[in-house]
């Protein structure tokens, strides 16, 4: 996978803001997939194990459950949990048989792949005949309002170039689109669905630093000093006033939704 790296200590400021971002839409993306007793569950692009950590609980089933990640720095933070078999490798090459898993997942994850339409035939690869494929993937950035004032600020105090991450989370973002890579590998059964919801954290500024913390511009944002950091975080908030009800900041979102089946 390309685009969305982490490293150093990245991953747990990952997983306690960034994951504020993905939670809205796990448990639906792992509903959708009707996971059953005895299933083989296989999480592409796991990154900390957000979604394969949860397929259990959220399935009320048990399933055997294996996650594959690029990202090592990713992958090691997930290890922490010893009841899924964790792999490190590529959504483009995965190293399974075919129809290895009756269940594949991959919460925002398929626009960043190198090469989309070979991951798809990838996932498709290890499903079992009627395996269901459940992915989502971020709408388009011009319906992403709070992104659009966050990679503002990104620009103006980390230049251009460190845009290149947003820039592909956002870069998934039709129907025809998705409808087109599905197709392309025999999927059937496909459907997709948009929906909008919100994520929240009670304090702007300190969801703002922690989110920065996590993100590939981490070692960025570490190396400004002190005061440069704090005007970074007060220039973003400042934009970000309108989010802000008594509970915090409230973070609309648009997400894709495919279900499929091989």
């Amino acid at each position: 996978m390309s685009g969305w790296q982490v490293e150093g200590d990245a991953p747990t400021f990952y997983v306690r803001y960034s994951y504020k971002i993905m939670e809205p839409w796990t448990d639906d993306l792992i509903s959708q997939a009707h996971c059953k007793d005895g299933d083989r569950v296989l999480d592409v692009a796991c990154g900390t194990g957000l979604v394969a950590s949860r397929v259990n609980v959220v399935s009320n089933a048990a399933c055997k459950i294996t996650g594959i990640d690029i990202n090592e720095t990713m992958l090691d933070y997930a290890k922490r949990n010893s009841d899924i078999d964790w792999h490190l490798g590529s959504a483009t090459e995965l190293p399974f048989a075919d129809g290895s898993f009756e269940v594949v997942l991959c919460q925002q994850g398929l626009q960043y792949f190198p090469d989309r339409a070979l991951a798809m035939r990838e996932m498709r690869r290890v499903l079992t005949p009627g395996g269901r494929l459940s992915l989502c993937v971020w709408g388009p950035l011009e319906r992403q309002l709070f992104d659009i004032v966050y990679q503002d600020g990104v620009r103006a105090f980390f230049g251009p170039d460190a845009l290149a991450p947003y820039k592909m989370a956002y870069s998934l973002n039709t129907s025809e689109e998705l409808r087109k890579l599905a197709t392309d590998v025999s999927l059937k059964n496909i459907q997709i669905r948009f929906e909008h919801r919100t994520a929240r954290h009670p304090v702007m500024g300190e969801f703002l630093t922690g989110f920065t913390q996590g993100s590939p511009n981490a070692s960025q944002f570490q190396a400004l000093p002190e005061a440069m950091r704090n005007r970074f975080i007060a220039y973003v908030s400042e934009r970000l006033g309108s989010f802000v009800d008594d509970g915090g900041i409230a973070i609309p979102r648009e997400n894709h939704f495919l279900i499929a089946t091989r």
